[in-house]
């Protein structure tokens, strides 16, 4: 039996989306811009909003990123995709064979010293982007806005899959119960939060699914777990109208999870393999200490 699939890219499309976007990594005084597979929660499959490298390249393997600069626009897979991508891309982008290439590496090859490449701090994790700093040590890291969403006119909205709550039976254990677990684990360890970015974490905790994504039942969000049990769960709030009120859980929209993070009192636990750069800069930004720390959940 063949996998089969309909195409939903094309190879034309490319070369006016690149040449869009290095007019903006021109406009922004940087020599190129990352382009991953990824959204701010770091999982494998990524809703329509997220499908930048797709959109841009046409590649729509499940793992890769591109790699943007003035010279050459390489696109990153692994050798399940030598053949795909080849088919899907245009010639203005070159495969590259990865990880036998590491990006640092790449990246001090093809830029010069003092070089400027861009990323989107939301899609990015700190131990990802010190990764590559140590292996091109000459070439700036530079957050910034997502230089894809602004020539992306028709890009879809966020994701507002409905929350489920997922039976006792089935959990093993009442939320509540967990979110005290957790909460005594992170007094423990001298913390005053933590901040809690993957979705499977935050669905475990609470004991809930959603339909977020493809082929995995889960619940695109962002969490603040305090020492106390309470969480902050930011999101779009319609996709709990399903669920009851719980006086522990404070629900807002994702847009007030960053300013949520400057107001909170340290030190804070962060998973620097796991959350985004965004995310320790907002802690910094109001002098808030981090402690980097694995996932509690």
């Amino acid at each position: 039996m063949y996998q089969s699939f309909d195409a939903t890219t094309r190879p034309d499309q490319g070369p006016p989306r690149l040449a869009a976007l290095r007019n903006e990594i021109a406009s922004e005084g940087l020599d190129g811009f990352l382009v991953p597979r990824a959204d701010a929660h770091q999982g494998e499959y990524v809703a329509d909003r997220d499908q930048r490298l797709a959109w841009l390249t046409g590649f729509t393997g499940s793992a890769g990123f591109a790699a943007v600069l003035h010279c050459i626009a390489g696109v990153f897979v692994d050798g399940r995709y030598t053949l795909q991508v080849r088919d899907q891309v245009a010639d203005v982008f070159t495969p590259v064979a990865w990880p036998a290439t590491k990006l640092g590496g790449w990246l001090a090859e093809h830029l010069p010293e003092g070089g400027r490449i861009g990323y989107d701090p939301w899609l990015h994790t700190v131990a990802e982007v010190e990764a590559i700093a140590k292996a091109a040590p000459a070439v700036e890291m530079v957050a910034t806005e997502n230089l894809v969403d602004r020539i992306w006119t028709d890009q879809p909205g966020p994701p507002k899959g409905k929350a489920q709550p997922y039976p006792i039976e089935f959990a093993g254990e009442k939320s509540g119960d967990k979110r005290a677990r957790v909460a005594r684990a992170i007094r423990e360890a001298g913390h005053r939060a933590a901040v809690l970015t993957q979705p499977d974490s935050i669905c475990w905790l609470l004991n809930i699914r959603g339909a977020d994504v493809a082929r995995t039942p889960l619940l695109q969000a962002f969490a603040i777990l305090h020492d106390d049990g309470r969480v902050a769960l930011f999101s779009e709030p319609e996709k709990f109208a399903d669920l009851g009120p719980d006086p522990a859980i404070d629900i807002a929209p994702a847009e007030e999870f960053a300013p949520a993070l400057a107001r909170l009192d340290g030190p804070v636990r962060v998973d620097r393999k796991t959350a985004p750069v965004a995310v320790s800069a907002a802690l910094s930004h109001g002098g808030i200490e981090v402690a980097w720390a694995d996932d509690p959940a």
